[in-house]
């Protein structure tokens, strides 16, 4: 039998395979699930709640941009963070400030990992904003960034004779600029201070590549993740002409430094209907996308007789089909039987399994799964 990693990369590469990789969804309802007979434990901390349903379902890993097994710890992201400050608790949502200086209200007793978040106000107004933002949370230098030496040291032990993947934050560009400024921000600034955009952008790129030089030099990765959710039902949220004038240097920039480095391998997390720009992050350097969403009417099959073995995709499952129920999971699971049949893709639920699935149903899909993709059961 081969092990996770070697079976991955044949797998990348079309060649035979014992199964496809048995990757694992983002699993959400726990609450719901405890009471429904999954034997979650009473106490676990929500960031190690997906690690529990990784190894009690027996997951090779389940990987997505800032967070998943197996990835190397390292922070691309604000450091060291905004204080957390709760400006309102009630009994049914809070508002406060998160690490990254935006605040927000999340409503409470939605029974899982997954809340429903309302965003209120953002660090990044003008250029002053930046500038202050950029010089107290994103010095590429920090030590802190890594694990402390020790802790590092035996991660690289470790990794050296590992038979898993192992992932890295690539990092994200409009993403991660509309979490600081607002859609309604970035949108104004595009076209009222293009060259703050681009000046972002420009010190982005940098700051990620000077961020993972350590681990690029001292790691051997499989593959870097980066994130984006910057498309919506109908489509981006720029149009592929701003995205190619803004954002694609700073991509094209980062994936030349990892291929430079070995990972050969860059893939995307966007929600949304991303066809528009499937072409543009191909030309950027990824050619791996997650979690193709189906409300948005994106396909695996469409999107495999467009482009071939030239992309890698996983998701594409409709979330839908296992609020449902057996038959609608048959139908949906039939309907990608094509994708899986010419390879290169993984069947996974389309972004987290949402709190209205119950556990019989996402059993009944795992094994149905599992079996239509050759994996153990």
């Amino acid at each position: 039998m081969l092990n996770a990693r070697t079976r991955f990369w044949r797998f990348a590469r079309h060649e035979d395979v014992d199964y496809i990789p048995d990757w694992g969804d983002w699993v959400g309802p726990a609450e719901r699930w405890q009471a429904e007979g999954c034997p979650i434990p009473t106490r676990i901390p929500d960031d190690h709640m997906l690690r529990w349903f990784s190894d009690y379902f027996g997951f090779e890993g389940i990987f997505s941009a800032f967070w998943g097994e197996h990835r190397v710890p390292v922070n691309t992201g604000v450091y060291p963070g905004y204080p957390h400050v709760v400006y309102e608790d009630t009994d049914t949502y809070t508002v406060y400030r998160t690490g990254n200086g935006s605040v927000v209200k999340q409503f409470k007793n939605e029974g899982g990992l997954l809340h429903s978040t309302q965003w209120l106000d953002y660090p990044i107004k003008t250029r002053a904003d930046w500038d202050e933002f950029r010089s107290s949370q994103l010095n590429p230098d920090d030590p802190g960034r890594y694990p402390p030496e020790a802790e590092w040291q035996a991660l690289k032990r470790k990794w050296q004779v590992r038979d898993h993947l192992l992932s890295i934050d690539g990092g994200s560009f409009y993403g991660i600029m509309r979490d600081w400024m607002g859609v309604e921000g970035i949108s104004y600034t595009l076209f009222e201070d293009p060259q703050l955009i681009h000046d972002m952008v420009a010190y982005l790129a940098d700051f990620y590549i000077k961020v993972l030089h350590r681990a690029l030099h001292e790691v051997d990765i499989d593959f870097a993740m980066f994130w984006e959710d910057m498309a919506y039902k109908a489509g981006p949220l720029v149009s592929p002409a701003m995205f190619r004038k803004f954002f694609l240097p700073g991509y094209q920039q980062v994936t030349e430094v990892l291929r430079e480095h070995g990972v050969t391998l860059s893939w995307v997390d966007c929600d949304g209907n991303i066809d528009a720009l499937i072409p543009l992050w191909l030309e950027g350097g990824v050619r791996g996308f997650y979690p193709l969403e189906v409300a948005s009417d994106m396909d695996i099959n469409a999107l495999q007789r467009i482009y071939g073995r030239e992309i890698l995709t996983w998701g594409n499952v409709d979330k839908r089909a296992l609020i449902a129920g057996p038959e609608a999971i048959d139908i949906e699971l039939e309907r990608l039987r094509p994708a899986v049949e010419y390879g290169g893709f993984i069947p996974l639920v389309d972004h987290g399994v949402p709190d209205d699935v119950p556990y019989a149903h996402y059993l009944y899909y795992l094994e149905q799964r599992r079996r239509l993709c050759g994996q153990p059961t």
